[in-house]
């Protein structure tokens, strides 16, 4: 059997979400665990991380700055507010460079110490992409004879590229996690050439002759591992003490915009009731937890109605917070949901224009049904929060004004919102064409996408511009109609850039949704991470219920 060392560094946090308990790091060791092997897991999106990546010194200089940034609303600054806004991101990001180096140190401290057979690293979608990087260097330095692999979302996205990037990396896991990592480290030749696994690409190989990976049932899926000796950053309240529990994989829908039947299949694998129930309760019973979310991209409506009928059945006293589908949605189920303890619901909504639903995302929605569920939802006593992206291809003015009259009558409790992102596997990528996108080279796209930063400092009109066009629009154009929509919203009392997920969180930490996403904006913008400690450590004392 082997030794495993698993890895995460997501880099600076842009929300609390950041440092909720990692899916990957405990359904992997689980899987580890259970297949006999020896694992180890170091979670970096912690908040002795965020104190790290950010100067102490500029924390308290920059809470007036930070204001005036949020008074802006993404709107225009002046020549001085962004001259100083310049010099401080400047400053922040040779800091986090010289960090990222001190952490990419440290991992292969700890790997020399513990000499792993395999490392395992996960490459979320977050701005975590050069300091992994830096990790994967140093750790080959030091264990020329590992095997290093690539996991997570954007592992998936771009594949044969990182092998291509990063000369020092074996393998890039783009199937199931659980299965590809036990199955590789229980061969006999890490290095070398052995039987294709399903999910794993490895360096040599053509893409075309991997088998796919996405294979398992979530019912088979153990119990995910978040014991301390195992995985340390879960001691104390490094982190969100709210696990996400695997309900379904892979997604039937083909929303245009969407990556998630490229990630985990096209073909839906969803978890029993019972099954589902079974983890909350082993999770409850070792580690206190009492709050969860579940990790389906789009639960199904069908599935969730069960869960709530099994946990009642039960008499498990816990909450929970889901994504959802308005498509099978029941506005009569809704209290059955919430008895069982759903706080909070999350659904993509995308475009109030049915004309614009329809010919640019393909969602099988009717906006006829979206009220009554939203109203019964919200009535039921469930924060309920529908994603917006605008503008949407073929969106006018019109349509604009037509999505934005319908959301304020909506009165949704939440309105997360973004512009149109691409990303590979999806038909707004693939069929740019299609969709009044334009692309000018796919490749170089993808290849500038690996390390794309968000600038926290800046409102979106200032960031570098993503390389496409939208409806002839270049990026800080659609941005500016974005950042307009959101304060049109505001405007009208609707709270937008907040998720189901924060709306658990605040909940457990006894804040109004409106004031943890105002704080936690101004905490993230200046580093303030005693004041986010400060937060997570009394949401944690409601998150797990004391023996």
């Amino acid at each position: 059997m082997s030794r495993v060392l698993l890895v995460s560094y997501p880099g600076y946090p842009s929300t609390p979400a950041t440092l909720v308990a990692n899916p990957w790091l405990g359904n992997t060791a689980a899987a580890l665990q259970a297949a006999g092997h020896s694992v180890l897991a170091l979670d970096y999106g912690t908040l002795s991380t965020m104190r790290r990546l950010y100067p102490e010194s500029l924390t308290a200089h920059l809470r007036p700055l930070a204001a005036r940034v949020a008074e802006s609303g993404g709107g225009a600054m002046n020549e001085d507010q962004l001259r100083v806004l310049r010099e401080v991101s400047d400053t922040l990001d040779a800091h986090q460079r010289l960090t990222e180096g001190q952490l990419s140190a440290e991992v292969a401290a700890a790997a020399r110490s513990w000499q792993p057979d395999v490392v395992a690293l996960e490459l979320a979608d977050t701005d975590g992409y050069a300091g992994t990087m830096g990790i994967i260097r140093q750790l080959r330095a030091e264990l020329p004879a590992a095997h290093l692999v690539c996991g997570g979302r954007k592992a998936i996205w771009f594949r044969h590229r990182l092998l291509n990037v990063c000369p020092e990396l074996d393998s890039v896991a783009f199937g199931d996690i659980e299965a590809v990592v036990p199955a590789l480290a229980t061969r006999h030749d890490l290095r070398g050439a052995g039987e294709p696994i399903a999910g794993l690409l490895e360096r040599g190989q053509p893409a075309d002759d991997v088998p796919a990976g996405h294979q398992l049932s979530p019912d088979d899926l153990p119990v995910p591992i978040y014991d301390p000796d195992i995985y340390p950053a879960m001691a104390g309240d490094e982190k969100i003490k709210m696990p996400i529990v695997t309900d379904s994989r892979g997604c039937p829908n083909r929303c245009a915009f969407c990556v998630h039947p490229f990630e985990d299949g096209g073909r839906l694998r969803q978890a029993s009731p019972e099954h589902i129930a079974d983890v909350f309760a082993a999770l409850q019973a070792r580690y206190g937890f009492s709050v969860f979310r579940l990790g389906g991209a789009s639960t199904p409506a069908s599935l969730l109605h069960g869960l709530a009928q099994e946990i009642l059945r039960r008499g498990l006293r816990l909450r929970y917070n889901s994504f959802g589908h308005f498509r099978g949605a029941k506005p009569e189920q809704m209290p059955t949901l919430a008895a069982s303890g759903l706080v909070s619901l999350f659904y993509g909504l995308e475009s109030g224009s049915q004309t614009i639903l329809d010919r640019a995302c393909h969602k099988g929605v009717k906006l006829a049904d979206v009220g009554p569920v939203v109203t019964a939802a919200r009535q039921a006593g469930i924060f309920t929060a529908t994603s917006m992206v605008v503008p949407l291809p073929f969106d006018t003015p019109e349509t604009l004004a037509e999505s934005l009259a319908f959301v304020v009558n909506l009165r949704p409790d939440a309105v997360p919102l973004q512009f149109p992102g691409l990303f590979p596997g999806s038909p707004w990528f693939e069929h740019p064409e299609r969709y009044a996108i334009e692309i000018a080279d796919r490749e170089q796209f993808l290849l500038w996408a690996m390390d794309y930063r968000i600038k926290l400092f800046f409102p979106p009109r200032y960031w570098e511009p993503l390389p496409y066009k939208v409806n002839g629009m270049g990026f800080h154009e659609f941005a500016e109609i974005t950042s307009q929509f959101g304060r049109d919203l505001e405007a009208a009392g609707i709270l937008t850039h907040f998720s189901h997920t924060l709306a658990a969180l605040a909940a457990a930490a006894e804040m109004p949704p409106r004031q943890l996403r105002d704080l936690a904006q101004l905490w993230c913008l200046t580093g303030d991470a005693e004041a986010m400690g400060e937060m997570v450590a009394r949401a944690n004392r409601n998150l797990v219920r004391q023996a």
